[in-house]
């Protein structure tokens, strides 16, 4: 890769600040305005505009879209620090706040670990495409 380089602290802002940011604006407009925005989906945002962001961060560095064996290798960056992100602000929450884990906390291990697993393919998938949608958009918007 010729001048991009993946640099961890911001990529780690980014997503702790969407990770936290997003639900607290959701229960904002929950309270305030009375619509329930919350499901399952909004948990991927964070690595969406992460990936996003990095895809046109690449592109400005490179001049040129990643090609699909360093686009994929990417992705698994990008979702191997998406999953230990989300791993360490789900650990901070359980010894800060274990209520609001709910049952979550009461899972044997292998149930977690599978959950993670999970967690860790739907990762890159999305990271993958959202790389890609970041590096394409950027690429479009260059002379």
């Amino acid at each position: 890769m010729d001048n991009y380089r993946f640099n961890i602290p911001r990529f780690a802002t980014f997503y702790l600040g969407l990770s936290i940011g997003l639900p607290v604006l959701i229960y904002l407009i929950r309270q305030y305005v009375g619509i329930n925005l919350s499901s399952g989906g909004v948990s991927l945002i964070p690595i969406m505009l992460t990936t996003l962001n990095e895809g046109a961060r690449f592109v400005r560095a490179t001049g040129r879209r990643p090609e699909g064996r360093e686009a994929w290798k990417m992705a698994g960056l990008f979702a191997l620090f998406g999953v230990m992100l989300s791993m360490l602000l789900a650990a901070v929450v359980l010894v800060v706040a274990p209520a609001m884990l709910g049952d979550l906390s009461s899972l044997g291990f292998g149930f977690v670990a599978a959950m993670v697993v999970v967690m860790a393919v739907v990762y890159v998938l999305v990271a993958r495409v959202f790389f890609g949608l970041g590096a394409r958009s950027e690429a479009r918007r260059l002379p």
